[in-house]
């Protein structure tokens, strides 16, 4: 049987009383970083198992698709697991290929969007090259439809953010390397956190769509240079479209954007992104 965490010199008699209502209860980001620290606090050890869907959202004062959404990009980290029947539970560490310590410090820190958008460049522009080169018929097709499918959910958040994960993903198997797709996969649980917040932002879903028409056609084409151009750009772009909501909500522009702690927000500053040539 499972037990419910460890003891400390002044922890809560009962872990669950360590977990406190967020702030912006609309940001699954925000559970995730909850979820993390208390994890990192050793309120919750490997092998724990953690309160039920039900009781976290209680907890949190949040809906429970927030929850699943937030567990299920830890899941995705290899943070959380889950035991059909048995509930989630933390994970052992392990040797795999993201440390639990760099993913969780692209969640807890909003101010390094400019470093996580090199680092993406360097990943992703170098799959949309391979892919150009090596692409089958079956993988293009699959990017074509995933575009359609981007333009039908357009009013729709989640799965238009579920159709452009995947079409990254996409891109990252047609290289053939496994590496590559465990390395964009987990880049994407990520971008799935950032998303609420620049969705607000006119045009950006518009934008976005044109962004990966542009990258499957170079793909398609077999056109290296452009594939890896037109993938910079994309992430560039989308950057620059987070920076501008992340600067409003320092700001208290807008509300519903608003994802710094108010502790934060004074010292704040716009990520800076760095564009690079391609390589």
């Amino acid at each position: 049987m499972p037990r419910q965490g460890p003891q400390s010199a002044g922890a809560p008699s009962d872990p669950a009383d360590a977990i406190k209502p967020i702030a912006r209860p609309h940001l699954a980001r925000e559970v995730v970083n909850a979820i993390a620290r208390l994890i990192m606090e050793r309120v919750w050890a490997p092998g724990d198992s953690i309160p039920s869907e039900k009781e976290l959202a209680a907890r949190f004062g949040v809906g429970r698709s927030t929850i699943r959404e937030a567990i299920q990009s830890l899941v995705t980290m290899g943070v959380v697991s889950i035991r059909p029947g048995e509930g989630s539970f933390i994970r052992e560490p392990t040797s795999e290929l993201l440390s639990d310590a760099f993913l969780w410090g692209l969640l807890l820190s909003p101010r390094n969007v400019g470093d996580f958008t090199e680092f993406r460049i360097c990943v992703e522009t170098m799959c949309a090259a391979r892919a150009a080169a090596v692409a089958s018929p079956a993988t293009i097709t699959q990017l074509r439809e995933l575009l359609a499918l981007m333009k039908r959910d357009q009013a729709d958040d989640q799965r238009f953010k579920e159709h452009d994960n995947r079409f990254h993903v996409t891109i990252a198997e047609a290289t053939g390397n496994p590496i590559f797709v465990k390395v964009v996969a987990t880049l994407q649980s990520t971008v799935r956190l950032w998303f609420p917040i620049t969705s607000p932002l006119t045009g950006s879903v518009e934008d976005t769509h044109a962004e990966h028409r542009a990258i499957a056609a170079a793909i398609a084409d077999g056109n290296e240079s452009k594939a890896r151009q037109a993938m910079q750009t994309h992430l560039l772009s989308a950057a620059e479209r987070l920076s501008i909501l992340l600067q409003r909500s320092s700001r208290g522009i807008d509300g519903r954007a608003a994802v710094l702690r108010p502790a934060e927000t004074a010292t704040t500053r716009p990520p800076r992104i760095r564009a690079r040539r391609p390589l």
